[in-house]
């Protein structure tokens, strides 16, 4: 049965292109949602209670940078498009209207970036992530692109929650095992890093944040750097 509201032509078009060829079908999601609807990149990412989970796939080096930036700032399309529960659309990154997003702008832009365009990734009223399109060149999508991009994250959404449905009770698929991973490490050194500079817990993940940022790192790695002992915050 097809979604109201969703093209069943285009339904089939996208599902066919995500689900050719074999092997890992992680990057596969993300190179064939950028080539469906061609722009550069593509990226998503888990999100739960407000909170990055991790990275589920990038369809290249480029949107792995952004993705990490995004992730370590706190900021970006997908964070917004979750909250809002809409596309988030800027067609300029560099354009005198957009004032949000300083950082990530900044750093998005010394990777290549020119545009990026936040869908999110909803089950029903439920939003559990967000697909987030990159694009080398200035310009908004065209209705094709938005129409295609609507139906790529639909298509996104349901495989990701297919690949829980096979899990055990309690426990996570293999595909997202790596994002579990990504988010737990971070999480781990926010509570040492709480103990050691003496604050709350949610402040101690911006000082992560902060930190990596400033060093042109991402927070994983810092993370990594508190839980092994390299990196201490007292």
């Amino acid at each position: 049965m097809v979604e109201q509201g969703l093209d069943p032509v285009r339904l089939a078009r996208v599902v066919a292109a995500l689900a050719s060829g074999e092997g890992d079908p992680r990057p596969k999601l993300c190179v064939a949602s950028a080539a469906v609807v061609d722009v550069s990149a593509a990226g998503v990412v888990l999100i739960l209670r407000g909170r990055a989970l991790g990275t589920v796939c990038v369809s290249d080096a480029v949107s792995e940078t952004v993705e990490d930036l995004q992730y370590t700032l706190g900021q970006g399309p997908c964070v917004d498009a979750f909250h809002t529960r809409a596309p988030v659309l800027v067609p300029d990154l560099d354009g005198s209207d957009v004032q949000r997003w300083p950082e990530f702008r900044e750093g998005a832009m010394a990777a290549g970036i020119r545009a990026v365009f936040g869908f999110p990734l909803l089950v029903g009223t439920v939003c559990i992530g967000a697909l987030n399109l990159y694009h080398d060149q200035t310009g908004a999508l065209t209705d094709d692109q938005f129409n295609d991009a609507v139906v790529v994250a639909h298509v996104a959404s349901r495989a990701i929650m297919g690949w829980q449905s096979v899990a055990g009770p309690g426990s996570l698929p293999w595909q997202l095992e790596h994002a579990d991973a990504h988010r737990a490490v971070v999480h781990q050194a926010a509570g040492v890093t709480s103990v050691q500079a003496t604050v709350t817990v949610e402040d101690a993940l911006l000082l992560l944040r902060a930190y990596a940022f400033a060093e042109d790192r991402s927070i994983s790695a810092v993370a990594a750097d508190v839980v092994d002992g390299t990196l201490r915050f007292d």
